[in-house]
């Protein structure tokens, strides 16, 4: 009786360790981006996500990706704006670097942003970033963006790309 019971157990194991294998995992790698009804660029927003947002992937079609928030809202997101979620294992050895430092990672998942702006002046007096602060001003509608793309036949009204 037993042994029937080890048996089942394994089976049981098994079936779930291949369960979450297949349930993909994503995390969102850009500072914001939108979670979208269908897959294009310019399709109505469901959620808004930012970095670090946990995705379950659903299916993907032409380098879209739909997906399960942790709210279960079910959308589509490009494919540019995830990672997959994995597992590092580290060494014990802590004289070996094998990951960015703490506040390496907290640097870089704030984006380009006004404290990480003047952390790299404090480092690089010689760059100016009076452009870089133009260009944030610059705002651009919808409707220019669309016009801009039908003009020049581009396939970003599809979400597609040549």
């Amino acid at each position: 009786m037993t042994k029937s019971r080890s048996v089942i157990l394994i089976v049981v194991v098994i079936a779930v360790g291949l369960a979450i294998a297949a349930a993909q995992g994503l995390v969102v790698k850009v500072q914001t981006t939108q979670l979208r009804a269908n897959p294009q660029f310019f399709g109505p927003t469901l959620a808004a996500l930012k970095a670090g947002d946990r995705l379950e992937k659903v299916s993907e079609a032409n380098g879209w990706i739909q997906v399960k928030t942790a709210a279960g809202t079910i959308g589509w997101i490009h494919s540019s704006a995830v990672t997959q979620s994995t597992v590092v294992l580290t060494s014990t050895n802590q004289n070996l670097k094998t990951q960015a430092t703490a506040s390496e990672v907290a640097l870089a998942g704030k984006g380009f942003n006004k404290q990480v702006e003047d952390s790299y002046k404090a480092t690089h007096a010689e760059v100016s970033f009076v452009w870089v602060d133009r260009m944030i001003q610059i705002r651009i509608g919808l409707a220019q963006v669309q016009d801009f793309l039908a003009k020049g036949r581009l396939a970003g009204l599809t979400g597609g790309g040549k």
